[in-house]
């Protein structure tokens, strides 16, 4: 029992030209290129962040620099 089409080719190979698939090498390149880039975009983000944070210190501010009329909560009637 033929399953097939009259329109496709029966005779077909279905094998597939070595030069379709990327040889392991090439898959080898591409992985280390992609690992590299991705430490250097890690690295970048984290002088960046260092740089920032140092550029503003996180401090909290003196109760004497808080409005203290603004924080006060009125007694309930």
């Amino acid at each position: 029992m033929d399953d097939r089409a009259e329109n496709q080719n029966s005779g077909a190979t279905t094998k597939f030209s070595a030069l379709d698939w990327p040889t392991p090498e090439m898959l080898q390149a591409a992985n280390r290129a992609r690992a590299k880039a991705f430490c250097d975009m890690m690295l970048a983000l984290v002088k960046w962040a260092k740089a920032s944070t140092a550029k503003q210190p996180i401090s909290k501010p003196t109760r004497d620099a808080v409005n203290t009329d603004a924080l006060r909560v009125a007694p309930k009637r």
